[in-house]
């Protein structure tokens, strides 16, 4: 305990002459006794708050008091201190007035009051707090958690414990409490610290208007968990096409924390134009090492659907009357089991009840038509490989329609083995002898009934090698073994036996050629050209069965990169007065600006050495935050005009690609001979054709000669450009550009282009369609708190007789910041199409605004709200 700061005392000493010394000597006598009596006293007047504070209980806190003066009643045995500050295990009270009772450990304030506890700051009126066991009452205080950036108000408090607050009809907002945009007001609300916070009876208010009632919310003040509804989820979905018009929709999540290890959400679903329906989501990880979850999903829908419309392929006449009302649920399930360090098990199983349950209630632009698929697999790591047993199961719907629940296609293939392993077995000086292993054993059944047996070997050798002094060469070779049996019981006799052996070739020898270029003035300190050229030969063996098309290709690949250094300018950083009377205005630290001082009006070459500098006053404990804030008040150096002056601060930055320009050649070798025909899979890439000038029968071999351009002269500039360029008939048939514009990190746009006159498919089975679109986005931060951003595809060859859109999809979106809410607006449009109960495919425009709204930490999710035509 520290004792009571001393008072100052002020007393005058009248001095007369006076003749005899014996006087004189009597006179600085009484004096000198005079002066030792007073210490005397002002030392036993502090022992006395001393003598009162010794407890013989060793529970009890010992406290630190400052104060200005100070009152002691002998008869009550308490003190009152005025204009104090008390301390004691990491709480603070600061009053205008504070009294203390060390008998029943009782400290009460009024007046201004405030009460600091780590991250919590409370201002009241009135105190009542035990400063043995910590409980206490606050009264018309104003509660403020830091770490939240959360204000409580209530009209009383009561502390139970360490950072555990229990508060009656009280607001809770992350808004200035005395004028909020918006609020919680709770009856009764638990507020842990470092847990997860309660309300009971709770209702938010937006804007002064109630909106929303919740019996009982809970929300995270840390990343523990507990029990508690979750926000509500709004929805909106409207359409043009009637079975994909949802209208609102509405959902209520409670979230049950069972235990650490495990928790489970439910979601109460009501759908306008549906009816009712219930998700489940449950997770858990009971042991270390293994995780998994269950989701489920069902909807109970109360109207019948529409034949006519939702049957697909099926005839209307062929869907029973009871198949109107069909169960629409998702299942889906994961589990993820680590056996030893080397090892894991993995279990997985996915169903759909049709086809457009994905579309409807899970807003998927392009469903995937899964009706199931279930895997199972235990791997096992080794040093240079693996081994893999797994099992599959893959099933999908005929086509887009949720009376039709066909099934098109099945996949199963249980067991697989699959195994690979590789290293590197021999080398020499920059020679490296590769070898690998690698192969699976499959049993397999198909839709129909058929299935069978496969087993596969592939055996491969790597050999890296440098031929001459600036060139290095690989070659790389591999050939598989394989040995299937299929049968179909429903056919007699279609028992097929199927061996092959199919090889994969390829070679490559390549150099890379560079040059610096060094500058003594300029944007640029230097500049490296670096010329890199490839020639690749690309083979596969033509066999029957393989299911692989056979290849012989040539690439050339010829690479053109110029890397830059850029030079920048070094300012000079300084602390001026001005710089730290900011710093006094917006209360930075007392403390850090008194040794500010020592080095104001102190000039530095460049930011590094002031920053140094201040690891020098401050030491390693300070902050690269702090720092940083710190510079940001000084006051930077003119730059001079004349480059001679500022070559001697100038420094080089990191090296990045200011161009490049790449030439890739293609040379297809199976088009030069017009009889070839291949025994297996028939030949992939159509880039060119037969029939044009130097061309056989088959094709041209000289495929088009593709070219790529990008230019980046700083970090918020780019552009790019491609072209692919058909020899045979001598013009560019393909060419597309892009630009992108930073004018900095909070103003950012882009635009591109693109323009294919054919589609065709690349050597490798790549298809690529004929386009003609123009592509743009922009997104702009105007403050802090306001942003917004747009970005759309246009097709310039959409035919103005038919419908059909030239602006294919548009997105505009709009973000607003304040300092305790914000609401992101975005709007879309999209062209899609439908099929009409004729069989005609009809286009339609669908716009839709979603809303996103987060308050505080109150999350409301997402609404739309679609406009159509």
């Amino acid at each position: 305990m520290s004792p009571l700061p001393s008072s100052t005392f002020f007393s005058s000493i009248h001095q007369q002459s006076v003749s005899r010394p014996n006087l004189n000597r009597l006179f600085f006598c009484l004096i000198r006794h005079g002066i030792c009596l007073t210490l005397w006293l002002i030392v036993f007047l502090i022992c006395i708050p001393v003598q009162g504070f010794s407890q013989n209980d060793l529970d009890i806190p010992q406290l630190s008091i400052q104060t200005q003066s100070y009152f002691h009643n002998p008869e009550t045995g308490t003190y009152l201190y005025r204009n104090a500050k008390v301390e004691w295990e990491g709480i603070i009270v600061e009053s205008t007035e504070i009294n203390y009772h060390p008998e029943s450990h009782k400290l009460t304030a009024s007046g201004y009051v405030r009460v600091t506890e780590g991250e919590i700051v409370a201002v009241m009126d009135e105190l009542e707090i035990n400063v043995k066991d910590g409980t206490g009452i606050f009264r018309d205080t104003i509660v403020y958690d830091a770490s939240n950036k959360a204000y409580m108000t209530a009209k009383e408090v009561r502390r139970l414990g360490e950072n555990h607050y229990v508060a009656e009809i009280c607001t809770f907002t992350t808004c200035n409490p005395k004028s909020p945009a918006w609020q919680i007001t709770g009856g009764k609300v638990n507020y842990y610290t470092q847990n997860f916070s309660s309300s009971h009876a709770t209702t938010l208010r937006i804007g002064g208007v109630t909106a929303f009632y919740f019996p009982f919310i809970s929300w995270p003040t840390v990343k523990r968990r507990q029990s508690g509804f979750l926000p509500p989820e709004y929805l909106i979905v409207r359409s043009s096409v009637r079975k994909w018009d949802l209208g609102y929709r509405f959902g209520i999540p409670y979230f049950w924390a069972i235990d650490p290890e495990q928790d489970l959400t439910l979601t109460y679903d009501w759908v306008e134009r549906r009816g009712t329906g219930l998700r489940m989501d449950y997770q858990y990880a009971l042991t270390e090492g293994m995780r998994g979850g269950i989701k489920y999903q069902q909807f109970f829908e109360r109207d019948p659907r529409d034949p006519e419309n939702e049957s697909g392929s099926l005839s209307a006449d062929e869907i029973e009357s009871t198949d109107l009302r069909p169960k629409r649920f998702k299942f889906e399930f994961n589990h993820n089991l680590q056996l030893d360090d080397q090892s894991r098990l993995i279990f997985s199983a996915l169903a759909y009840s049709d086809s457009q349950f994905q579309k409807e209630y899970e807003l998927v632009e392009n469903p995937s038509l899964t009706a199931q698929n279930l895997s199972a697999s235990i791997n096992r790591q080794f040093s240079k490989g693996s081994v893999t047993l797994s099992a599959t199961q893959i099933r999908k719907f005929g086509e887009l329609a949720l009376l039709n629940r066909r099934i098109a296609s099945q996949t199963q293939n249980s067991p697989v083995f699959t195994f690979q392993f590789s290293d590197i077995f021999w080398r020499s000086g920059e020679t490296t002898l590769s070898r690998g292993i690698s192969g699976s054993i499959v049993r397999w059944y198909e839709f129909q009934g058929s299935n069978g047996e496969e087993v596969s070997v592939t055996p491969e050798l790597s050999l890296v090698f440098p031929v001459f002094r600036h060139f290095d060469a690989s070659l790389g070779i591999n050939e598989r073994y394989s040995r299937s049996r299929s049968r179909d019981p429903n056919v007699p006799g279609s028992e097929k036996e199927v061996e092959y052996q199919i090889m994969h070739g390829n070679a490559q020898i390549g150099t890379t050629l560079s040059r610096i270029f060094s500058r003594e003035s300029g944007f640029y300190s230097r500049l490296k050209h670096l010329i890199g050229t490839t020639l690749k030969y690309d083979y596969i063996e033509d066999v029957e069965g393989s299911g692989e098309a056979t290849r012989r290709l040539t690439t050339l690949r010829l690479n053109n990169t110029l890397l830059a250094k850029r030079r920048y300018f070094e300012r000079s950083v300084k602390l001026t007065s001005l710089s730290l009377d900011r710093m006094r205005r917006n209360h930075v630290d007392a403390v850090i600006i008194r040794k500010l001082e020592l080095i104001q009006g102190q000039e530095f070459g460049s930011e590094k050495l002031f920053m140094e500098q201040l690891d020098k006053l401050f030491g390693e404990t300070f902050s690269a935050q702090q720092k940083d804030s710190i510079l940001t008040y000084t006051e930077k150096g003119v730059a001079p005009l004349l480059s001679s002056q500022a070559r001697g601060q100038t420094r080089e930055g990191k090296t990045w690609t200011l161009a490049s320009l790449n030439f890739v050649q293609h040379y297809d070798f199976l088009k030069k001979d017009p009889y070839f025909r291949p025994i297996g899979e028939a030949i992939k890439g159509n880039e060119t054709e037969s029939g044009q000038p130097s061309c056989s029968r088959t094709g041209c071999p000289l495929l088009p000669l593709r070219t790529s351009l990008t230019f980046n002269p700083g970090p918020g500039f780019s552009i790019s450009y491609f072209n692919r360029y058909h020899h045979q008939i001598r013009q560019v048939v393909e060419y597309s550009a892009g630009m992108s514009f930073n004018a900095s990190a909070h103003n950012k746009a882009s635009v591109n282009f693109r323009k294919n006159e054919f589609a065709y498919q690349t050597p490798y089975g790549n298809d690529v369609a004929a386009a003609n679109t123009f592509g743009f986005g922009n997104s702009f931060e105007a403050s802090d708190e306001l942003a917004f951003g747009f970005s759309g595809n246009v097709n310039l060859d959409a035919d103005s007789t038919a419908f059909r859109r030239r602006l294919t999809s548009t997105v505009f979106t709009l973000d607003y910041r304040p300092d305790c809410w914000n609401i992101r607006l975005a709007l879309t449009e999209n062209v899609g199409k439908t099929t009409t109960s004729s069989g005609r495919e009809k286009e339609y425009i669908d716009r839709t605004l979603y809303a996103y709204i987060n308050l505080g930490g109150v999350r409301i999710k997402e609404q739309a709200y679609t406009y159509l035509e």
